[in-house]
């Protein structure tokens, strides 16, 4: 597939994908004309790479733990020296994850039950004949 069916399909724009290349975060085949040419496996690297930087990781990482996760070489330091500010960036990253979860997850207590506050008074107001329910609750990945 080609780049802009690419972006259809994963949500990002042509310009995001040009610049995962560029940074090396995704790696197309090339057409003699010079085109990229994606593959399946693409959109499911495109989403985790999306799915990471939102999570706030910079382009360094995200390309540490594409690699990881997609069984790639890794190349990690293989002295203490090397280990010891990897690690420490690694689990200060995971901590700000943590954070952000749980500030997100307070948000979504808040609006959860303002959501229903609002759907008991529409309720209230149309002498219980509201067909306004509350929006389902979809777990998304990515």
């Amino acid at each position: 597939m080609l780049i802009g069916e690419l972006a259809e399909k994963t949500g990002a724009t042509v310009r995001m994908l040009r610049y995962y290349d560029q940074q090396g975060l995704l790696t197309p085949q090339r057409t003699d004309s010079r085109y990229r040419v994606y593959d399946e496996s693409d959109v499911e690297r495109v989403r985790s790479v999306r799915c990471l930087i939102s999570s706030g990781l910079n382009v360094r990482l995200v390309r540490l733990v594409l690699a990881h996760a997609f069984d790639q070489d890794v190349e990690l330091p293989e002295d203490e020296a090397g280990c010891v500010p990897l690690l420490r960036m690694l689990n200060d990253e995971l901590a700000s994850i943590d954070t952000r979860i749980e500030q997100l997850t307070r948000s979504k207590e808040h609006l959860g039950r303002l959501v229903v506050d609002v759907t008991r008074i529409m309720a209230e107001k149309s002498g219980g004949t509201c067909r306004a329910e509350p929006v389902e609750q979809v777990e998304r990945v990515g």
